[in-house]
């Protein structure tokens, strides 16, 4: 494990860089901060480097860490305390960095899945909503997300923190147009968007065949380019004086829900 204890450092700057869009489009990297989300990303191989801070990582860790390192050929370097704070955003860190390579997926190669579950994200600006609906879209089983071009970068460093290491182990679409979202339909694609008028309560399509929900931004709701080529509008029913819920909320219950009915649908036929 080598030390570096100079700012100067490239890696160091390299690191600060990524913090900002335009070095992570530019390098097609991230970065991934804390213990369990580098741990689950080591074994996708997109890991270049880790860094550490010794005296805040548990060492335990350290060693847990440094023998997976050893495992898949990944440099691990220590900070210097001093240098640690200026290229660590999060308040309580744990002492492990990694900068990642951004897995670049095209939509040419897409392929639909009988039955499976999509989401369509539409302008989703708070990385922290983005990070939980890829969060929970994992754990919901969805086959793979949609990113309209004006939705918050999936490698902000908000995001990232967010999404608890389910950023690589979702397949996401990013810049993903209307046009794109036509030809998904006429693949196959169910896309059902929430919409508060005119729509159906939730619960009531079974949710047939490969389906997309459609989730749009925490103001405004899916744009109006996507609400007029959805399959059918649906809402969640609010049984309080609440006219909405925030969107990862919504999505949490709305991916579920689908899942729930595509079970049901099965235990039927």
């Amino acid at each position: 494990m080598e030390e570096i204890t100079s700012r100067d450092n490239k890696k160091i700057k390299h690191i600060v860089q990524l913090y900002k869009r335009k070095y992570r489009t530019m390098h097609q990297e991230f970065v991934a901060e804390g213990y369990r989300t580098v741990m689950d990303m080591l074994p996708t191989g997109t890991v270049r480097y880790v860094i550490v801070n010794t005296e805040s990582i548990k060492q335990e860790q350290l060693d847990a860490l440094l023998s997976l390192c050893e495992i898949y050929e990944v440099q691990v370097f220590s900070f210097s305390e001093s240098l640690w704070k200026g290229i660590e955003t999060t308040v309580h860190g744990q002492g492990v960095i990694a900068v990642v390579c951004q897995k670049i997926r095209r939509l040419e190669d897409f392929r639909v899945k009988a039955n499976a579950l999509y989401v369509l994200i539409d302008g989703v600006q708070d990385p922290g909503n983005l990070g939980t609906l890829i969060r929970t879209a994992v754990g919901a089983g969805v086959e793979a997300m949609f990113l309209t071009p004006n939705t918050v970068d999936i490698y902000n460093e908000k995001t990232v923190r967010s999404t608890m290491s389910g950023l690589c182990k979702l397949p996401i679409y990013i810049n993903v147009t209307t046009e794109n979202i036509i030809k998904l339909k006429e693949s196959g694609i169910k896309l059902y968007g929430t919409v508060l008028e005119d729509s159906v309560d939730y619960g009531q399509p079974s949710y047939e065949g490969a389906t997309m929900i459609a989730l749009g931004n925490e103001a405004n709701g899916i744009s109006e380019n996507i609400s007029q080529i959805v399959t059918q509008r649906i809402s969640i029913p609010m049984y309080g004086p609440m006219e909405s819920l925030n969107v990862a909320i919504a999505g949490a219950l709305c991916m579920y829900k689908v899942q729930e009915r595509k079970f049901c649908l099965s235990k039927q036929q």
